[in-house]
């Protein structure tokens, strides 16, 4: 019985070590993409009014440290930073009043807490040099001890265009998709009635 637990120790051990191995081999070869993006969202038809909420932006690592490696490899897309920077910059354009959270930590005083995580994204090079990159980015509103959703929207961000410029096309659409995604929403202008009475 020992022999069998053994054994089944060591294949564990060997499939974990092949398994790094790969991931290694897979990423040796892969450069990583050049994503030069304004530090600043860039909002097409933005308010001078922002939304009178107080809100708690919770950032965590999944979105802050994402790198996207597509199936095919060779590139490497580290989407977190940008994402973490735009994501701050648009909700100060967005809101009255916003205090970042990177520690999992809801900021006090705050009406509502909002999240956005990277649901899914994709690179193609149809034509050559052009790249067409999709970004899928939902956020969640929750109440202010964020435990319950009030709002979810999924927004998808697109750009279609050589390096590198493409990048600044694809957060600019995110950023006015977003923005136009908070300005619309029914329960966000609920909370705000709700503030003001």
């Amino acid at each position: 019985m020992k022999r069998n637990s053994t054994l089944m120790h060591n294949l564990g051990r060997i499939g974990m070590m092949v398994l790094a191995a790969g991931l290694a081999a897979l990423t040796a070869g892969c450069r990583t993409a050049n994503m030069k993006v304004a530090p600043t969202a860039r909002i097409q038809n933005v308010s001078t009014q922002r939304i009178p909420l107080s809100v708690g932006l919770m950032l965590d690592d999944r979105l802050c440290t994402n790198r996207f490696i597509p199936n095919s490899g060779g590139r490497i897309y580290p989407f977190g930073p940008t994402l973490k920077q735009q994501s701050i910059s648009l909700c100060e354009q967005s809101f009255e009043n916003v205090i970042v959270s990177t520690n999992g930590l809801v900021p006090a005083g705050v009406d509502v807490t909002l999240a956005p995580e990277l649901h899914r994204c994709g690179v193609s090079t149809p034509h050559g040099r052009q790249l067409d990159v999709i970004v899928l980015l939902q956020w969640t509103l929750r109440t202010s001890d964020n435990r319950d959703i009030l709002w979810m929207a999924t927004v998808a961000g697109c750009g279609s265009e050589s390096s590198p410029k493409v990048y600044q096309l694809l957060f600019d659409d995110l950023a006015t998709k977003s923005y136009r995604a908070f300005q619309e929403s029914p329960e966000i202008k609920r909370l705000i009635a709700k503030k003001s009475n």
